[in-house]
């Protein structure tokens, strides 16, 4: 199990491994709230998203000015599972490497 200060640093370091870098992080004081991380890269911004009443990571692109999700997962009362996160950073690897390319 990890905690969401885990999962985020799990999934920044990946996208940081694919050049993007974090332009700004809204974390609330207490972990049993909303949190978001908005990570850009010259070709594209990615906003990793965390909903502490539906307990929900997503993964959101932007696309014309609004944010698409392309990625979630729900995690249960106990905590975020590895295998869950790790999907995430999955969809990271291979869903922005190739949307980041698309326009080229």
């Amino acid at each position: 199990m990890l905690t969401i200060d885990a999962a985020f640093d799990r999934i920044a370091s990946a996208l940081r491994q694919r050049g993007y870098k974090l332009e700004k992080e809204d974390k609330p004081r207490d972990t049993s709230g909303d949190r978001s991380a908005t990570f850009r890269s010259p070709a594209m911004s990615v906003q990793v998203a965390w909903s502490g009443k539906a307990r929900m990571m997503a993964l959101l692109v932007d696309a014309d000015g609004g944010w698409v999700e392309f990625a979630r997962r729900n995690f249960g009362p106990k905590g975020l599972e590895d295998t869950s996160v790790d999907a995430l950073v999955r969809a990271i690897r291979n869903e922005v490497a190739e949307t980041s390319t698309d326009s080229d």
